[in-house]
């Protein structure tokens, strides 16, 4: 039997995958176990319109836009776009590379 101190016990949980939960300034990202996106938070440059995201495996969220890789290597982008961090739609072959 493995005994542990009660903080060693409180420090000793699993965690999470990479890339299922993101925050950007003022809202948060979440990646289902069935590939599809919800996001909570200020919505006011559509950086939350992610309801029809699927077949996702990762997700990021900048400042007010957030960012969503397809399992085929495409990225899907919403929110504000000021500085263009949103034109991805050349973007392919894109892939997690794991530490």
């Amino acid at each position: 039997m493995d005994y542990y101190l009660p903080i060693e016990a409180a420090l000793k949980v699993n965690q999470w995958p990479k890339y299922t939960i993101a925050a950007g300034r003022r809202h948060t990202v979440g990646l289902k176990s069935d590939g599809t996106v919800t996001a909570v938070g200020d919505n006011k440059n559509g950086q939350c319109d992610v309801s029809g995201w699927r077949d996702m495996v990762a997700v990021a969220a900048g400042c007010a836009h957030t960012l969503g890789l397809k399992s085929d290597g495409t990225v899907l982008a919403v929110g504000d776009n000021e500085y263009g961090q949103c034109d991805v739609s050349g973007w392919h072959g894109i892939q997690v590379i794991s530490n």
